[in-house]
């Protein structure tokens, strides 16, 4: 395992009840503007992903937050 510094750029995207995705958000971003605008990219291209499990969603809508962890010495 490499002791690299971390690139961790932190998004929080919007799902709804019907597994749409409906908002895309960058909390934190990674420093590394190839990193930030690659990931921004990808979410872009992500409209829809599986069905929300039971009990969750409650309010049609459910927010995830991601921490993209990336080892900047590969």
């Amino acid at each position: 395992m490499s002791s690299g510094p971390k690139i961790s750029p932190l998004v929080n995207i919007g799902i709804e009840k019907d597994a749409r995705v409906s908002a895309f958000e960058t909390i934190k971003r990674s420093g590394n503007v190839v990193v930030d605008e690659s990931v921004a990219a990808v979410a872009k291209r992500v409209t829809e992903v599986d069905p929300l499990p039971a009990g969750l969603g409650g309010g049609g809508h459910y927010d995830v937050k991601i921490n993209f962890e990336l080892n900047s010495e590969q």
